[in-house]
């Protein structure tokens, strides 16, 4: 079971960074996951997709493995089918993981920045590209072309 806000038992408040397990113990999320990061692991070469908006909204995608252009190239085309006039930029974050690592954000759902920032400052922004510049996919896969 996932706890994604408060659990209530025996009055305790848990966070999103905790994990119930099968006998009622409490396991420490950011702990297993750091620990990971010392077993004999291939390591990952990932990126975390995000957007933010001039108001100061934002969020995330999550982690990606596919190459850069494959992944911002769905996420545009995406776009662009639901929302003529995007106002956003999109940006990504590269990340370096161990497969394990990987697989455990992966099967708890954490792999978002609200985690991911959790356990230190994000990797800066890589790659962005400003959709309000674009009137449509076409001209914002020819923007992206400039860019990666």
């Amino acid at each position: 079971m996932h706890v994604w806000g408060q659990l209530n038992k025996n009055k305790a408040c848990i966070s999103l960074n905790a994990h119930v397990l099968g006998d009622g113990a409490v396991m420490d999320h950011k702990a297993k996951f750091e620990s990971l990061s010392k077993e004999a692991s291939a390591r990952v070469k990932l990126h975390l997709f995000g957007w933010s908006d001039q108001a100061g909204n934002a969020g995330d995608y999550g982690l990606n493995v596919g190459p850069v252009e494959t992944t911002f190239t769905m996420l545009i085309n995406t776009t662009y089918m639901f929302q003529p006039d995007p106002a956003f930029v999109l940006h990504c974050r590269p990340f370096d993981l161990t497969q394990a690592q990987f697989e455990y954000v992966q099967d708890h759902d954490l792999d978002t920045e609200e985690f991911l920032s959790g356990l230190g400052p994000l990797p800066a922004i890589s790659h962005e590209l400003d959709l309000a510049k674009y009137k449509d996919s076409a001209s914002a896969l020819e923007g992206l072309k400039a860019i990666l």
